[in-house]
């Protein structure tokens, strides 16, 4: 098929702003989307990665390396990547408590297995912890098991985690190399604008880049959102929510004490701290508010040697009003930030995914700017929303009341009542962090068959855990024989 006059003309030159991880995700993404019927030059600037360990959602490889065509066994070696699997959570109860990706909560009948966990708590039939109840995972995760066997088979669902400089230069090269994306190395000058108000070129210090659409992925700074089209930050001053990370990375004997393939997250008076583990080396991050807790005291808490580089990094919650202005749009924390702890890159690749299905014609640029911001918003207040309940719910909880929209779901999970799939991320967490607060669904009383059904279900999670236990290898085991060994990053 062709297209003829009548059809609007498409954009067909994206212009991506940034040297950050998200630059390249959304330079690989879009390249390998649209081939060679756009062309995706980035302006790489000096903004580059702040995390020195990057979390990466199980969506990472089906909605963007398995598009590239890249093996998870090279990406792994060229990124010294490990696996996550879950959250582990301590502090919140008396024992640690495990939290794979929410929508891998098993279900009988149309209801969560959880609920006839708390059936069974609430009648005295278990004594047993709700995720080791509940999910295949746990004790392979206590056992630090790997999510798959010698052979390159999965046994349980996973994301992973990953040098943060590596995986940038590593997808840097793929699409420079692979998917054509042109590099421009310079700094932003200032821009372009026609009489509407659109942006038609970057003026860098290498020149000038036109283009149709522009992406802002230039971390916090959004030099084109906020530095060239005004678009002012709207911070969510809730009292909550974090505004600082530090960060250090430590070597780690792999060899004597393993690699956990799970973050791990402890809460304290002053935030939560959290460690995420590589083979040969272990980052712990502190999430605090800057306001209560100095920079020294956070060092001090983070346990960094005399001589060790701890990093300090701004993360103010809150979003940009909008993340579509004109024909610029903002991604990762161009357009918005919550806590550092969520942040995995699926919203980017869901956002990316959304522009990739919804590109405009030249003349519609704007056109799907409602829908783009929309969805944003959605995302963002999301990650807000999981970030104050784990606030809300921890011993060291301030004395702020909770917003009504999560006073509502609060009360929801302690009455047994059914979660709208907009709750279930926040009701899986309630579920692991206060499973004593709620009470089992009333309506499960009218439903036997499905009480016997969820008995049987109970009893083939138990029998896959031994079984998994039993022929898994662990993690060092496996990322040894994978190859995944510390190398310097690539130039």
């Amino acid at each position: 098929m062709t297209l003829d006059a009548r059809t609007p003309a498409p954009v067909d030159r994206i212009v991506i702003a940034g040297g950050t991880l998200t630059a390249w995700i959304a330079a690989a993404r879009l390249a390998s989307a649209f081939r060679d019927t756009v062309r995706v030059t980035v302006v790489e600037t000096a903004e580059r990665p702040t995390a020195q360990v990057t979390a990466l959602a199980p969506a990472f490889r089906r909605d963007l390396l398995n598009r590239l065509g890249t093996p998870e066994s090279t990406w792994l070696r060229a990124c010294c990547a490990s696996f996550n699997a879950a959250t582990r959570y301590r502090g919140w109860r008396p024992d640690p408590v495990y939290l794979p990706d929410p929508g891998a909560t098993p279900s009988c009948e149309g209801f969560p297995l959880t609920d006839f966990w708390q059936l069974r708590r609430s009648t005295g039939h278990t004594l047993e912890p709700v995720d080791h109840a509940c999910f295949v995972t746990p004790p392979l995760l206590d056992a630090r098991k790997s999510p798959r066997w010698l052979d390159g088979r999965t046994a349980f669902p996973h994301g992973w985690h990953a040098d943060t400089a590596m995986l940038t230069h590593f997808l840097r090269r793929t699409a420079v190399q692979t998917c054509g994306v042109r590099l421009h190395s310079a700094e932003i000058l200032g821009a372009e604008r026609d009489p509407a108000g659109l942006v038609t070129a970057l003026h860098t210090t290498r020149g000038r880049e036109e283009a149709d659409l522009f992406l802002d992925c230039t971390g916090r700074a959004a030099r084109l959102l906020t530095g060239i089209l005004g678009e002012p930050f709207r911070p969510a001053a809730d009292g909550l929510v974090a505004d600082t990370l530090a960060t250090v990375t430590l070597p780690h004997d792999s060899a004597r004490h393993g690699v956990a393939p799970y973050t791990a997250v402890t809460t304290r008076p002053e935030g939560h701290t959290w460690h995420r583990t590589l083979l040969g080396r272990r980052t712990t991050g502190l999430a605090y508010a800057s306001g209560r807790t100095g920079a020294a005291e956070a060092e001090r808490i983070l346990g960094a040697p005399a001589g060790a580089v701890v990093t300090h990094t701004a993360t103010p919650a809150g979003r940009l009003r909008r993340s579509w202005v004109g024909n610029c749009l903002a991604l990762g924390t161009a357009a918005a930030s919550a806590d550092p702890l969520d942040e995995d890159h699926a919203d980017t690749l869901a956002l990316l995914d959304r522009l990739v299905r919804d590109l405009p014609s030249r003349d519609g640029r704007t056109t799907p700017a409602a829908r783009f911001d929309a969805t944003a918003a959605a995302l963002h207040e999301q990650a807000l929303d999981l970030a104050r309940l784990r606030r809300l719910t921890s011993p060291y909880a301030p004395p702020v009341p909770a917003p009504d929209h999560l006073r509502q779901v609060l009360d929801a999970h302690a009455a047994g009542l059914a979660p709208t799939p907009d709750e279930l991320p926040l009701r899986a967490l309630l579920t692991a962090l206060t499973p004593h607060t709620a009470a089992p669904p009333p309506s499960l009383a009218h439903h036997p068959h499905a009480i016997r059904t969820a008995d049987d279900a109970f009893t083939r999670i138990k029998r896959h855990q031994r079984t998994l236990l039993e022929t898994l290898p662990d993690t060092h085991t496996y990322l040894t024989a994978a190859g995944s060994l510390p190398t310097p990053a690539l130039a």
